[in-house]
């Protein structure tokens, strides 16, 4: 099936050739932007010590960037630092792809297969997606300010009571026979054929909580992170986006040892902790850049308007 869907692609690919719009790869402005962050830590690792102003005031030098570019670059620098506050976020979403289907398995599946559930999260990104964009659009209407840095708190808000939840239902699950804190593995299991008695759609509001999180948080993050990277730096800022969830998935495995019965209860307390802290912690320190928001997407209407290019002749 994944063969004749590849073709398919393919074929659609070739036949369509002629009506697909070609875009031309741009300039890679990595290697500038390495050149201006190694010029900020000669001098006194500032970024607008480095801007061309600067350098041909203070020091006589010429440089092959503008101001502009140096400004860009520290607007791209603050979205990869609002991407690595995620690594925590991703550490709870990693639990739907494993503690949660275990868990989904001590429970009375009533025919469903216990890796099946988490579907259910795709289908509520589906159901609450437009939902939260009549949401952002009716406070847009009234002038109320919901900027992304408060959307992300409350992604991390939303998520850890998603996870709190996920305690509480473990905790429910312990307290059911037949077996208790040992579900599946005592004598009166029947050989780890009968489950605790508990329904497994209780964790529906698990799934419904995270997929909010993710249109709150996922999804404003990548858009973020988009718009405010310089246009030829927008792929690697994207990829600090990934390495971020790398960072929750390592940590998932460094914490996989404790995921187990007995301690589910408490594993899941501890990442909702977590999250209500992350929330708390990513307002206090983020939230005045959902005021310097307009100022930073004026950067490049300014850019557009006055014609400048992000580098200057050498």
């Amino acid at each position: 099936m994944a063969s004749a869907s590849m073709v398919l692609a393919s074929s659609l690919l070739l036949i369509f050739n002629s009506r697909l719009v070609k875009v031309v790869p741009g300039e890679n402005n990595l290697p500038m932007a390495i050149r201006v962050l190694g010029m900020a830590a000669r001098h006194g690792f500032r970024l607008d010590h480095a801007k061309q102003s600067y350098q041909i005031e203070t020091c006589g030098n010429s440089v092959p960037w503008n101001d502009k570019f140096v400004d860009e670059l520290k607007r791209g620098l603050l979205a990869c630092r609002v991407i690595f506050s995620f690594a925590f976020f991703y550490l709870a979403i990693t639990q739907m792809f494993n503690n949660f289907v275990s868990q989904a398995g001590q429970m009375k599946l009533h025919g469903v297969p216990n890796d099946m559930i988490q579907a259910m999260s795709g289908v509520a990104c589906v159901v609450f997606g437009p939902i939260i964009q009549g949401l952002y659009n009716f406070l847009a209407s009234r002038r109320i300010s919901f900027g992304p840095m408060a959307r992300i708190a409350v992604a991390f808000l939303i998520c850890g009571g998603g996870m709190a939840y996920a305690s509480g239902l473990q905790q429910i699950i312990y307290h059911a026979g037949p077996c208790y804190d040992a579900p599946r593995a005592c004598p009166a299991s029947d050989g780890g054929r009968l489950p605790n008695d508990v329904n497994v759609w209780a964790q529906l509001p698990i799934y419904a909580a995270l997929a909010v999180a993710e249109i709150f948080g996922l999804v404003t993050t990548s858009e973020y992170a988009y718009s405010k990277a310089p246009k030829g730096m927008r792929s690697i800022v994207q990829a600090m986006v990934q390495l971020s969830g790398c960072l929750g998935a390592v940590m998932a495995i460094a914490i996989s040892p404790v995921s187990r019965d007995p301690y589910l209860v408490i594993l899941y307390a501890v990442i909702a902790g977590i999250m209500g802290l992350c929330s708390a912690l990513f307002w206090w320190k983020f939230r005045k850049y959902d005021e310097m928001d307009r100022e930073l997407n004026n950067l490049d209407r300014e850019r557009e308007d006055s014609g400048e290019t992000r580098s200057s002749p050498a």
